[in-house]
């Protein structure tokens, strides 16, 4: 209850105050309510061992001394324990009701949520006993008179809009003639390989699809659970036996149920959009990241940005929201580092806890359910510090010393998450695990080239050539973990966004091959580049990988491109002499590697990288003249 906010903020109250009412016995008394003692009761309540009551906006006192309400006794209907659940519900209402039903809450700014607490307390202290019922535009959630939690109630949908059968019903009547008689195996499929990894869906959806009951799942929610399982088909016993639906069709269906259900929103709405965004194959990289703004922008409407654990609504709607935010932070932090655009979610504008593994899994759940539901604790705190790093990422002209500063403290905060991690990490039978470890590898990876780019700004040519030492360190960290990887990694649960980092960590170890100072080093990274193309080729081809496409698409060429160029630089012969190497052929004529003119772009197509990361002064110099 938000009795000890309230009492805590009222210290030395003014006399006849209106923004910080009386207690409830000294207006009954139409006396004083003297607080000469902060965050002690009032001195009528305190001379009589009481503690001070108040009145919230719908007449009930805001403490732990509740007296009990009189109610009517309830009717026939009521006898099978409605009645209980009624008194419930009007305790601990459910702030976010069904996408059908025909309005919806949305969270006040702060400083009008101050305005109309303050207008309520008023207007509650002068209400008669026996008085008009309170309007229900508002709902107040926390009675912090520093920090007041109200929603408003406003149409769900725009007039003439409104759904009749709910969104996502023929998508969903389509993609259910397809699996058939599979439709729950397909669930299981879901239960088996995401779910405990991404657990964001609410209990209620939870139990309704574990027992089969996927009438009651919202439509746009099934669409999409068929359509994140379909790359595991060929793990079920039961479904391998038949021909896998074709996914991106399947994927079409249920982006067009979710983007149907933005026509009316709710919760729901946002469970979808998210399960999709984390959906594999991703190839439509528009199409993410304007679902994903408009996701972002439905779950702060909703209010899903603050922390909830004090409000007045049931634990089961708590635990809901914060798992749900948490996976539209994943969404949107790592869309932007994949996708390059700025992230929609700003630091210090959210202050919802991290959920624990007690609110992600029952005691009864496996040792590979805890395992993974682990991982996403550990993805929501490196996820959390991504952040961080994404403002100097995209900062166009930070100040050299203060960027400088920036990445030695974020190295530092890195350095004690990995520390963190799971002794268990990274292990082949350790569920989750893979795609944990990769993605804390591409962190690193992302922040050495950050401190890259600061080193330059600050022009310390030393710094500089340490950070690039270390750059290439943890570029070659990412590209031998790809080749450790082996079937079972392969086969495990992975964001569609590594097939991005993928392609980011391929793009550095290329610049880093061109500006290494020694050929040795140069061959070195260009052939372990070349075995990381064999090798995610090979687990496309022979387990479904699809996350090696985008890579393989955009990459391979290029790698081919420069190997061809390094096998075709001269080597020094035996004498201290170094002779050219003559040739007839004038096809053969490529600028050498170790020119200090050769520029990346002049034999590769730009376009096949995201060079948004390397943009620095264009005075940077070509490492590989030190």
């Amino acid at each position: 209850m938000a009795t000890s906010n309230t009492t805590a903020s009222i210290q030395n109250r003014p006399y006849r105050s209106h923004r910080v009412p009386a207690c409830t016995r000294c207006r009954s008394r139409k006396i004083r309510c003297q607080i000469d003692i902060p965050n002690e009761p009032c001195l009528f309540c305190r001379e009589r061992q009481l503690k001070c009551q108040y009145v919230d906006s719908g007449g009930s006192p805001e403490n732990g001394e509740r007296r009990p309400a009189k109610r009517s006794r309830p009717s026939n209907s009521d006898s099978n324990g409605n009645g209980d659940a009624m008194m419930r519900s009007l305790s601990a209402p459910v702030l976010h009701k069904p996408t059908t039903a025909a309005t919806a809450r949305i969270m006040l700014a702060p400083h009008v949520a101050e305005d109309i607490d303050i207008l309520q307390r008023h207007i509650s202290q002068h209400r008669p006993a026996d008085g008009e019922i309170a309007s229900n535009t508002y709902q107040t959630l926390s009675h912090d008179a520093s920090n007041p939690i109200i929603y408003l109630s406003v149409p769900r949908f725009r007039a003439g809009l409104r759904p009749e059968s709910g969104a996502g019903k023929k998508q969903l009547e389509i993609i259910e003639q397809i699996l058939g008689p599979f439709k729950q195996e397909v669930v299981e499929l879901y239960f088996q390989h995401i779910h405990y990894h991404f657990p964001i869906i609410d209990d209620e959806s939870y139990f309704a699809l574990k027992q089969s009951s996927l009438d009651k799942v919202p439509k746009n929610m099934m669409c999409v659970v068929y359509a994140i399982a379909m790359p595991h088909w060929r793990r079920s016993d039961a479904l391998k036996l038949h021909p896998r639906p074709e996914a991106h069709y399947m994927w079409n269906k249920a982006i067009s149920a979710v983007l149907e259900d933005f026509l009316s929103p709710g919760l729901s709405t946002v469970s979808a959009a998210v399960i999709d965004l984390v959906g594999r194959p991703s190839v439509s990289i528009v199409g993410n990241t304007t679902l994903c703004g408009r996701t972002v922008s439905l779950a702060q409407t909703f209010g899903l940005h603050r922390d909830p654990s004090n409000w007045t609504i049931t634990p089961h709607e708590k635990s809901a929201r914060i798992r749900l935010w948490w996976g539209v932070l994943i969404t949107d932090y790592w869309s932007s580092i994949a996708y390059g655009a700025p992230p929609h979610i700003v630091k210090g504008f959210y202050d919802v806890p991290m959920p624990t593994l007690d609110s992600l899994v029952s005691s009864k759940a496996s040792l590979s359910q805890k395992y993974a539901s682990t991982c996403f604790i550990h993805l929501c705190a490196l996820t959390e510090l991504l952040g961080d790093i994404l403002p100097l990422v995209y900062h166009i002209r930070p100040k050299p010393q203060e960027f400088e500063d920036a990445v030695q403290r974020l190295t530092a905060v890195l350095d004690y998450q990995e520390s963190q991690l799971p002794e268990w990490l990274p292990l082949p039978n350790r569920t989750g695990t893979s795609n944990l470890w990769f993605c804390f590898l591409s962190i690193r990876l992302l922040l050495g080239r950050v401190a890259l780019r600061a080193a330059v700004l600050t022009g310390d040519e030393d710094l500089q050539c340490t950070r690039l030492r270390e750059l290439r360190k943890s570029t070659a960290a990412v590209l031998d973990f790809v080749l450790y990887l082996g079937e079972s990694q392969f086969l495990d649960f992975w964001i569609p966004h590594v097939a991005h980092l993928l392609v980011l960590a391929v793009m550095i170890a290329l610049r880093c091959a061109v500006e290494a100072s020694k050929s040795e080093d140069r061959n070195t990274a260009i052939t372990r580049l070349e075995r990381v193309i064999a090798h995610i080729q090979h687990a496309r081809d022979n387990y479904d990988w699809d996350i090696a496409n985008y890579c393989i698409e955009r990459c391979s060429d290029s790698i081919s491109k420069i190997a061809s160029l390094a096998a075709r630089e001269p080597q020094a012969p035996p004498e201290a002499e170094v002779r050219p190497v003559e040739t007839t052929d004038d096809s053969l004529q490529l600028p050498s590697l170790e020119d200090p003119s050769f520029l990346l772009s002049d034999i590769l197509d730009p376009n096949a990288f995201d060079f948004f990361l390397w943009d620095t002064p264009s005075g940077m110099p070509n490492f590989g003249a030190d």
